[in-house]
């Protein structure tokens, strides 16, 4: 098979189109070498021009920040999520357009359970939080107690009243969010985006869903052996 830019792996497209946004998608590509040198009489190639970049900065999604309601806070930071986003590297911002840190709607789940959404195209939401405890009423999914607990999470059920207490003790909820909730809703992302550029999901919700979960897992694994290696 014939080596070209468009046959690389999504990590090296995405590293390349963060790091020259304006680049001609010709540019570099080895195929697009060889076909010139065939046309040319000399069988020399001429490199494709190159487009002058107005900025050498990454390109990184925009952030918009919603303040707030009273009694609920943003457990994480515009400045946090953006230096989390380097430690993944341009596989996740590639394509990105916007996090926006927002409130619930009243069509949506309780709140102290929404904590983000992915939206096509690129668009991931950062949802506000309770203040902790969490008194929630009810047992909590073995799923829910699951993800809570291994974020650092303390559960207490309470038999009597029927309602589950859930503590974020130092900065597990800030984790949480960043190490669960933004690593998944990127992980939708990057499958949507590698795969097609539709407003319409390229996946069913189940399928979607899984491959969110892997990314997030795999992620999570790389971050915990580099802060070893550190």
């Amino acid at each position: 098979m014939s080596r070209s830019k468009h046959t690389d792996p999504r990590w090296l497209r995405a590293s390349r189109r963060v790091r020259a946004p304006f680049d001609r998608r010709d540019t570099d590509d080895l195929s697009f070498r060889r076909r010139l040198r065939r046309r040319s009489p000399s069988g020399n190639s001429t490199p494709a021009p190159r487009i002058k970049r107005a900025y050498s900065l990454p390109v990184v999604p925009r952030i918009i920040w919603h303040q707030p309601r009273p009694g609920f806070h943003h457990p994480i930071t515009k400045q946090g999520v953006l230096k989390f986003l380097e430690t993944i590297g341009s596989l996740a911002v590639y394509g990105l357009r916007s996090i926006e840190f927002t409130r619930g709607r009243i069509s949506d789940p309780p709140v102290l359970l929404l904590f983000g959404r992915y939206e096509t195209p690129g668009r991931i939401l950062l949802f506000e939080q309770a203040r902790p405890p969490w008194r929630l009423h009810g047992r909590l999914s073995k799923k829910d107690v699951n993800r809570f607990e291994r974020a650092g999470a303390k559960l207490i059920q309470l038999s009597q009243s029927g309602t589950t207490l859930v503590d974020w003790p130092a900065d597990t909820l800030r984790r949480f969010m960043l190490e669960e909730v933004l690593l998944h809703e990127v992980g939708h992302h990057v499958l949507q985006h590698h795969k097609a550029k539709r407003l319409d999901r390229i996946a069913r919700t189940k399928d979607h869903e899984a491959f969110a979960a892997l990314f997030s897992m795999h992620q999570q694994k790389l971050l915990a052996v580099r802060s070893r290696a550190t």
